[in-house]
Formats: C-alpha cells, structure tokens, sequence
C-alpha cells in the first residue's frame, strides 16, 4: 500500500473506503468484515507496530509506569492492555513483549485468523524486552467493542488497565 510523506493514507485510499461504508444497508460490523475476507485492500495495515507507541513504551515509562500492578500486599498482576480495532495483532504481539497481557480485539473473525498467523509466523521478533519481567499473553478476540458480550472472553471481567486505539475511533461518523 502507498502511503503519503506522513505515512497517511493516500486520499484515493480514504475515498474508497468512504464508498465502502456509504455502500448498501448493512451493518459497520459486516462492512469491516467484508473487508477483511476480501483481503485485497488493507489500508490501514502498515506491516508493523504503530511507531508512536513503540516510542512511548521505549522512552516514556514515565506515563506508563511498569507492567505490573501491585493490588494488595500479596497480590501483584500484570497490566492488561485492549487495543480496539487491532488489524493483524502487531501492537498486541508489541505489549506483550512489554509484559503486558495484551487482547486484540476485531470485529472479523477473517481477522483474527490474520492476528493468529502473524502471532504463529513472527511471534519471535516480539521476544521480553525485559527479562526479569518477562512477555505478557497476546490473546485475540472477535467482538464489536461498542458491545459488551465480548468482554467475558476476558481474565478479570472484562476490565482494562490500558486501552490503546488509533484506528477505531478515527472511523467514527458524527
């Protein structure tokens, strides 16, 4: 896919996908889908985690902090981490390599099967970039995140201690 100087997708790309989800009645979910199983035109897809969120987990701990949390004197967890609209899993595989257990979630289950070969084929380039704190889980999930019913498919009933997205609310019509 080209993309522009800023790394955006050319407008012709923004354009195609606005005939797409101005198309025949159908639901946002099923036009996701219907993408996906199609296959041949991914734009978002840039092959890679999002290079902002590399920078933030690499130079800002500050904002962050570690991937544990401490719930009691006892009890020490690790951080949970959603990313929405997760496309093939790149920044679910890069937090759990963080220590996070990291879920991906899609409406598509053509997606999720995407995030599972990715996982399977280059699962090893997301090695612990902390030994002592070793990877997280990276779990891939096939719901709509403006329900609810997905969120019992999570450790912990659903509840997050991180949510990162870049691509599903930029869809959002208002």
């Amino acid at each position: 896919m080209a993309t522009t100087e800023l790394g955006s997708p050319p407008s012709d790309d923004r354009s195609r996908l606005s005939k797409h989800f101005d198309g025949p009645e159908c639901s946002y979910t099923d036009r996701w889908a219907n993408l996906w199983d199609a296959g041949d035109f991914l734009p978002w897809d840039r092959g890679g985690p999002n290079p902002a969120l590399i920078d933030l987990l690499d130079q800002r701990k500050d904002l962050l902090g570690d991937c544990f949390v401490q719930e009691n004197a006892d009890i020490r967890r690790r951080k949970t981490a959603l990313v929405p609209g997760c496309g093939r899993g790149y920044d679910v595989l890069l937090f759990a390599s963080y220590g996070y257990d990291a879920y991906g979630l899609e409406v598509s289950a053509k997606a999720v099967e995407r995030c599972l070969e990715e996982k399977a084929a280059k699962g090893h380039k997301y090695s612990a970039k902390d030994e002592s704190a070793g990877s997280g889980k990276s779990n891939f999930i096939i719901g709509d995140f403006f329900q609810s019913d997905w969120s019992s498919d999570i450790d912990g009933g659903g509840s997050f201690d991180l949510i990162y997205d870049y691509t599903v609310m930029t869809f959002l019509n208002a």
